[in-house]
């Protein structure tokens, strides 16, 4: 009676870790939530789900938000899409991420001075060419990335402008190959 109830108890235990561990398994943009016209620095967290390396990542920037700075990742390239002058999206390839690995890609910005959700949309290509579109609704099999853009407290140092950050444009950017 005892086996059966701790091979219960152990088979409970292990469905909930793999399951929890499967639904927060995909593309993430970090923090999840920000104070309104702030600058920050976003995490692109980049998990590989399959036996296969992960080969490149796709992430659409969400109108508003305003990405000045792209932190090099050894061994990856990235490249730069812009519409009006702004950043709309950024590519990293020519690295790989394996089978049990994760990876992290930084960039700067400003957020968006409107409060709300916003979707980061990525597409995550494998080795064999396959491609996942993280770009669904929060409870879908394949979400997109959501932060919350909140009021900032106006007291906050924090979330204060500096002045001396004039983040507007992209025309600081200048786009490194790592």
């Amino acid at each position: 009676m005892r086996t059966a109830w701790f091979r219960l108890l152990f088979l409970s235990t292990f469905l909930t870790l793999v399951m929890t561990s499967v639904a927060s398994a995909h593309v993430r943009v970090l923090p999840e939530e920000v104070p309104a016209d702030t600058f920050e620095v976003f995490t692109v967290r980049v998990p590989t789900e399959k036996d296969i390396p992960t080969t490149g990542v796709r992430v659409e920037v969400p109108e508003g938000f305003t990405i000045s700075r792209v932190e090099p990742v050894p061994g990856w390239d990235y490249e730069l899409e812009e519409e009006a002058g702004a950043v709309s999206a950024i590519t990293w390839s020519g690295g790989e991420i394996g089978a049990t690995e994760f990876q992290q890609f930084d960039v700067q910005g400003q957020t968006p001075e409107e409060t709300g959700e916003y979707h980061w949309r990525a597409f995550q290509t494998y080795e064999d060419g396959s491609v996942v579109e993280w770009i669904g609704p929060e409870d879908s099999e394949e979400p997109a990335s959501i932060v919350r853009v909140t009021e900032g407290d106006p007291n906050d140092p924090a979330t204060q402008l500096s002045g001396s950050e004039d983040l507007t444009g992209t025309d600081q950017l200048t786009p490194v190959v790592a």
